[in-house]
């Protein structure tokens, strides 16, 4: 005897093997690469005169591409052995350090497109976004300044939006870098609450514009999860972090690893088709010989130059979109 599917039961079989054939888990990436700077002296700032080969870090061509060719071994190798279709960096001097990345022959075939502006960061650091056009279409970018309540810009970094699109959503990417602590916690505790409202209101509004938008938002935001500017975040747009699921950080201070690099979604991303992990991988650590344990293989130490590639871990996220 024929038997038939009833007909809701064929239509919600035929509607999940629709979304399945629809949806696919890519993979973004974000890395502080700890101060790339190019070896050329630009001539227009003073921002970059410990990084050349006469200034004070000794920083050479070969040091420099040394370090690109780490940078570009850790993007191939993040997400076994498929690169990820987006890329956050901050730390970022200028456009062409990123040509150097895209254009290396371990990643040229993938013939990623790069999102920059040089800004009004007093070093002269930025953050970018790389991306895969096979895999992503960017249809808008917004460079976000910071300014006070006056109104006055503050000379840090831009908040960096890119929106790309496939064939039936949109996905709005955010990298970050807040302000740093250097000069003390408290002393630059109110910028950091400001880049907070700042993106904040951004995603709210973005989310307004378009209900169906998909949020991806990245960044070393020199807080942990629980810090006043990250619940200001979490408040102001509705912003759900993705949890790294390793125990250590991407960070560490004074023998302590710390979350300061970090994943949130928001909008119609939702949290259970998402996944953080810090990469830990043996050639991005070495012996902390203060602490003990291990530590990020880092450039630097002090001004003495160490061979490492950064003083931060990458962390990745893996989302259905």
């Amino acid at each position: 005897m024929t038997r038939y599917l009833p007909l809701n039961v064929l239509l919600a079989l035929l509607l999940a093997t629709d979304l399945k054939s629809q949806s696919a888990e890519h993979c973004a990436l974000f890395y502080n690469v700890e101060n790339l700077f190019h070896p050329a002296d630009d001539t227009t700032s003073s921002a970059d005169n410990e990084f050349t080969p006469e200034g004070i870090r000794n920083w050479s061509h070969y040091r420099y591409k040394k370090k690109i060719a780490s940078i570009c071994k850790i993007i191939l190798a993040s997400n076994q052995w498929q690169p990820p279709g987006l890329i956050g960096l901050c730390e970022i001097e200028n456009k062409k350090v990123l040509e150097d990345i895209v254009f290396h022959p371990l990643l040229i075939n993938y013939e990623y497109r790069i999102i920059h502006r040089d800004g009004d960061d007093h070093r002269g650091m930025e953050v970018s976004i790389l991306y895969r056009p096979d895999m992503f279409r960017c249809i808008d970018t917004s460079f976000i300044s910071i300014r006070d309540r006056e109104g006055k810009k503050i000379r840090t970094r831009d908040i960096l939006a890119a929106e790309f699109a496939n064939d039936n959503d949109t996905l709005l990417f955010v990298v970050n870098h807040w302000t740093s602590k250097y000069s003390g916690a408290y002393e630059t505790e109110e910028t950091r609450m400001l880049q907070a409202s700042i993106l904040g209101n951004y995603v709210t509004d973005a989310m307004k514009r378009n209900p169906g938008l998909h949020i991806i938002i990245t960044g070393d935001l020199n807080e942990n999860s629980q810090s006043a500017a990250c619940r200001k975040l979490v408040h102001s747009c509705n912003a759900r972090e993705v949890i790294p699921v390793e125990e250590l950080g991407t960070y560490k201070y004074q023998g302590k690893w710390m979350r300061i690099d970090h994943f949130y979604i928001a909008g119609k991303l939702r949290s259970e088709n998402c996944s953080a992990a810090i990469a830990s991988a043996h050639y991005l650590l070495e012996e902390d010989p203060k602490y003990t344990g291990r530590m990020p293989y880092r450039t630097y130490r002090g001004y003495a130059y160490n061979g490492g590639i950064s003083d931060h871990l990458p962390l990745k996220l893996l989302f259905l979109f």
